[in-house]
């Protein structure tokens, strides 16, 4: 890799859309747990999958690739990198990632905009330097991260989603299992009469030596989400993810100690500014980023270090594209206190479709890329049919 700098020249933006109408027959054949995983997703329900791809142009003409997350608009991301960011990257050092990063982030947080489609935006760009960076020197991101301490990596599926009958919920839970998977996520957040039903199916359904994880995306109040963690402990579950509002820090704290649950939380505390005071308040046991959203790699990496000091675990995740799915490998297999990675499952072309070398699957394992960069072989043809802006 170069000693000398290597100037930033050109920034693209692609917002990526697969509609759930283009995997069915007809709108009408979409169910509705697709379009409403999760309580999250009742006041707002999917429309489809998305994803923002970011395009770093060096001016030696290496180019590397990262992603924005990209719900609910990509559009908006992409608007946000080209519009927003790209002005103070143009003639920066790509090779500079804590320098760049520090001035992407302080620009945007002088206005406040220090969550949401602003860092979103910015892990992007931090993504695409990552892989710009490997690409130079030759390596994929964990060697550069110094790794590689594994090279493949534990995995859950995620979702099963919302069903109304549990016997869907313990079909879908089969069908992982099935696929070879040792360990799954269930949603839950539709009160302790209705969370019981489900996680009881899908008990019954995979047996005792499958895990089984939670994720109830903030639905509860302390007193809802106790008696649904007493429902947790009778059926041998210990991941509690996201079950109070993120900023609930004395609730987190007693609900832990209520329950002696897992308390997991990565969807709503995305910074190291967000996570210092749940560490601080014991309010959390594993950390669950996504390199998408959290602000890349360049802050995942410091949320890994953060977390260590305090002997919590550390548990990425994604939902876009074929390119986040690479970041976070990568970032898996450098970080010593991992735990395991969130592979989603649910339908999603973009995902599956634009990578030319698709991280093998076998034994509940995902295997790390080992190709310069992120590793990412995409395939150009595939971006193009799923992209409905460029920037």
């Amino acid at each position: 890799m170069s000693s000398h700098p290597v100037p930033i020249v050109k920034i693209e933006a692609l917002a990526l859309s697969a509609g759930f109408d283009d995997l069915y027959d007809s709108p009408e054949d979409v169910p509705d747990w697709l379009r409403r995983p999760s309580s999250r997703d009742r006041v707002q329900p999917r429309h489809g999958r998305y994803a923002t791809l970011v395009r770093v142009h060096a001016e030696d003409g290496t180019i590397g690739t990262g992603e924005c997350h990209g719900n609910p608009s990509p559009e908006v991301t992409a608007t946000v990198v080209t519009a927003v960011l790209a002005p103070l990257l143009i003639g920066q050092d790509a090779l500079a990632t804590t320098a760049v990063w520090e001035r992407l982030y302080g620009g945007q947080a002088v206005g406040g905009h220090t969550r949401g489609f602003s860092l979103e935006a910015l892990a992007g760009v931090d993504l695409a330097l990552w892989d710009l960076r490997g690409k130079l020197a030759g390596v994929p991101v964990h060697r550069l991260l110094g790794g590689p301490i594994r090279d493949r990596i534990d995995c859950y599926a995620s979702p099963v989603a919302f069903h109304d009958d549990p016997e869907d919920s313990a079909q879908q839970a089969l069908d992982f299992v099935v696929d070879g998977f040792k360990a799954l996520k269930v949603k839950i957040g539709r009160g302790e009469r209705t969370d019981r039903a489900h996680l009881t199916a899908v008990r019954e359904a995979v047996g005792e030596d499958i895990g089984i994880l939670t994720d109830a995306d903030c639905a509860y109040d302390l007193d809802q989400a106790t008696r649904v963690g007493r429902v947790l402990r009778d059926l041998a579950i210990s991941w509690y993810e996201e079950p109070l509002q993120a900023d609930d820090l004395a609730g987190l704290t007693e609900l832990r100690r209520r329950t002696g649950l897992t308390l997991v939380n990565g969807g709503t505390h995305l910074t190291r500014f967000d996570l210092r005071d749940s560490l601080l308040n014991c309010a959390v046991d594993v950390f669950a980023p996504d390199v998408a959203r959290c602000g890349g790699i360049t802050e995942a990496t410091r949320l890994a270090a953060l977390t260590s000091a305090f002997h919590v675990g550390i548990a990425p995740h994604d939902v876009g594209s074929g390119v986040s799915l690479c970041a976070a490998l990568q970032l898996c297999a450098a970080t010593s206190n991992f735990r395991q990675y969130g592979h989603d499952r649910l339908p999603n072309p973009i995902h599956d479709r634009i990578l030319m070398n698709p991280p093998e699957f076998k034994g509940g394992t995902l295997a790390v890329p080992q190709g310069p960069g992120l590793g990412a072989e995409i395939d150009w043809d595939a971006v193009d049919r799923y992209t409905v802006a460029h920037f």
